[in-house]
């Protein structure tokens, strides 16, 4: 049987089950948090994992601005599949050959620079999309460390939680470096890509 991609709805009633013995709760507010929460569970799973993705960028008078979903970046290769290496801004100055550097902020977006102008390869660390609808699907390969982190950090912000809380962010935890080892017996260096549109 294939793999098919966990949809928010799976992801909540997997957190009812946790949570409220299979019961999904009534009220808007309640059902707002688990959505905001399984979505940073997602996002701390992905950067946890360093999940990376990849785009072509071709700089422009020495600079191109990264995509909107980028968090950090693991590789940029150039045309001929050569790693470039990253340099502080400071040494940018002096800058020549196979170098790139990043500027910006998070107000107003982040730039890859590069000495010359060309084709890049750029792989990188991407915030998933926010899963919206019941139909929204997690690209996480695993379920239960999205559940088991937002099952976590709900109890931990309830006012009388139970001691549980500790233990679900542990299984979190646990689950991602099970991913990481299964990864690293199968692959030399451990690097999980997202294809696009997949």
């Amino acid at each position: 049987m294939a793999y098919s991609k966990p949809s928010l709805a799976t992801l909540k009633q997997s957190l009812a089950d946790r949570k409220e013995g299979g019961e999904l709760p009534d009220d808007a507010a309640t059902l707002s948090l688990w959505v905001r929460t399984l979505n940073r569970g997602i996002n701390y799973c992905v950067e946890r994992l360093r999940i990376t993705t990849s785009t072509s960028l071709t700089t422009v008078s020495g600079t191109i601005a990264l995509p909107d979903d980028f968090v950090l970046i693991d590789a940029v290769l150039d045309d001929g599949g050569s790693r470039l290496q990253q340099i502080s801004f400071k040494d940018s100055v002096e800058a020549g050959g196979n170098v790139y550097w990043i500027t910006g902020d998070f107000d107003s977006g982040f730039y890859l620079n590069t000495p010359e102008d060309a084709a890049y390869t750029v792989f990188y660390v991407q915030r998933p999309s926010p899963l919206v609808n019941d139909t929204d699907t997690s690209t996480f390969p695993d379920t239960e460390a999205i559940v088991a982190y937002a099952y976590g950090m709900l109890r931990k912000a309830e006012s009388d939680p139970f001691e549980d809380s500790g233990y679900a962010l542990a299984e979190a935890d646990n689950r991602l470096r099970e991913i990481q080892s299964q990864y690293g017996l199968n692959d030399e260096e451990f690097q999980v890509k997202l294809q696009t549109n997949a």
